[in-house]
């Protein structure tokens, strides 16, 4: 696969790449690519083909969200049942 190498990074725009890369929780390259790809519009890598699957899994979650059958008792008993999980931020 080709390389490329960056240098004389702005100290602020190395910054703002780390925060970003942080929060989407991606390596600094992976950052980088996914936002090339962003900028660029290419839709073929594999940032663009994870972004896709995601939307589309959250696509059928809501179309399975509006579709629950059952008495206002087991819904209330699922959600207490309920352990906290990890915060996920989508």
């Amino acid at each position: 696969m080709p390389s490329l190498t960056i240098k004389d990074i702005p100290p602020p725009l190395m910054e703002l790449l780390r925060a970003s890369a942080a929060r989407d929780r991606r390596s600094l390259n992976r950052e980088a690519i996914h936002l090339l790809e962003q900028a660029l519009g290419s839709g073929v890598g594999p940032a663009s083909q994870l972004q896709q699957e995601r939307d589309a899994q959250l696509a059928v979650w809501d179309g399975l969200a509006s579709q629950w059958v059952g008495d206002d008792g087991e819904i209330d008993a699922i959600y207490q049942a309920r352990t906290d999980g990890r915060e996920v931020s989508l």
